[in-house]
């Protein structure tokens, strides 16, 4: 009976010990969650904004929040682009009629909207985090599954011998793996026993072509990412492949993602110039194209491992 409750109290406390596959699929999805922020808060470049603007708090607030609250205080003398939400009333078009601004402890404030300037991240003023969240994760379980079947392809030589040959095994098994062009030895080496029938290939039931197959579903999945976020993302080699009107068209959602966002910080520089006799821009950085990252190192065969 004592046994019982001793695993019983084992089994309730098993919940919390540390696991190896969680800890390892955790480590994939915050690489990719920074990777994709990384890419997400550098897609557009500020340009005329006071010093003490920091843009890329801004896009990072954008990013996360999907609102920055641009507004000059009066207190410090200085222009400030913090993190804000709308509060009180909402008017008949939908916009707040008053914010709330914070800077992480340092300051806050109550403005109504005609004296300051929202700076929203899209036309719904929805955050780009959802996208990171969810591709992160997506990501992260595919090259995890490579990972693990990678590991399933290292097949292991089975050798069976006699204990005083298997020196001489090791050493011939060494010369294989150090991919020695020919390797020499006697007649009697395995004391008659044919070399085929005591090295043995395990079967680990591993697809050979299962990992070129992941590696290609995780490209189609970053490339989704990046068409989501407006990232050019078609390389060169695949465009190859592609006919006029699969390019055009990924081209033009790329183009329309843009602009969703584009608009929303072009229009808030159009009121902050207007309301501050500043001459604030954005625009989309230089383009380029972003492929996804090689995280495991594969080949396109797992001939390669």
């Amino acid at each position: 009976m004592a046994k019982k409750k001793t695993d019983v109290a084992g089994s309730m406390y098993a919940q919390f010990l540390p696991n190896a596959a969680k800890q390892r699929q955790g480590l994939y999805e915050r690489m990719y969650e920074r990777i994709l922020a990384e890419l997400a808060i550098n897609r557009f470049e500020w340009k005329g904004m006071p010093d003490e603007i920091d843009t890329r708090f801004l896009e990072f607030t954008l990013c996360r929040n999907a609102l920055s609250v641009f507004f000059h205080d009066e207190q410090y003398g200085r222009y400030f682009a913090l993190q804000g939400s709308g509060s009180g009333r909402w008017n008949m078009y939908d916009n707040p009629i008053a914010f709330t601004v914070v800077g992480n402890g340092m300051i806050s404030r109550q403005l109504a909207a005609r004296d300051c300037v929202p700076i929203w991240g899209n036309a719904l003023r929805t955050p780009d985090a959802d996208i990171i969240a969810i591709y992160s994760t997506k990501l992260a379980q595919v090259e995890r599954t490579i990972e693990i079947n990678l590991n399933a392809a290292r097949m292991p030589f089975l050798i069976t011998v006699e204990e005083g040959q298997r020196l001489t095994m090791e050493n011939l098994m060494r010369q294989v793996m150090e991919g020695q062009p020919a390797i020499f030895g006697s007649e009697n080496m395995l004391q008659g026993k044919a070399l085929a029938e005591s090295i043995q290939l395990m079967n680990t039931g591993i697809d050979r072509d299962l990992v070129l197959n992941l590696q290609i579903a995780k490209s189609k999945m970053w490339n989704e990412c990046m068409t989501l976020l407006g990232i050019n993302n078609a390389n060169q080699d695949k465009r190859e492949r592609l006919v006029a009107d699969e390019i055009s068209a990924n081209d033009s959602q790329i183009s329309s993602v843009r602009a969703i966002s584009l608009n929303a910080r072009q229009q808030a520089c159009d009121i902050i110039n207007s309301k501050y006799a500043l001459n604030v821009s954005c625009e989309w950085r230089e383009d380029q194209i972003v492929s996804e990252p090689d995280v495991s190192g594969t080949t396109n065969s797992v001939d390669g491992v």
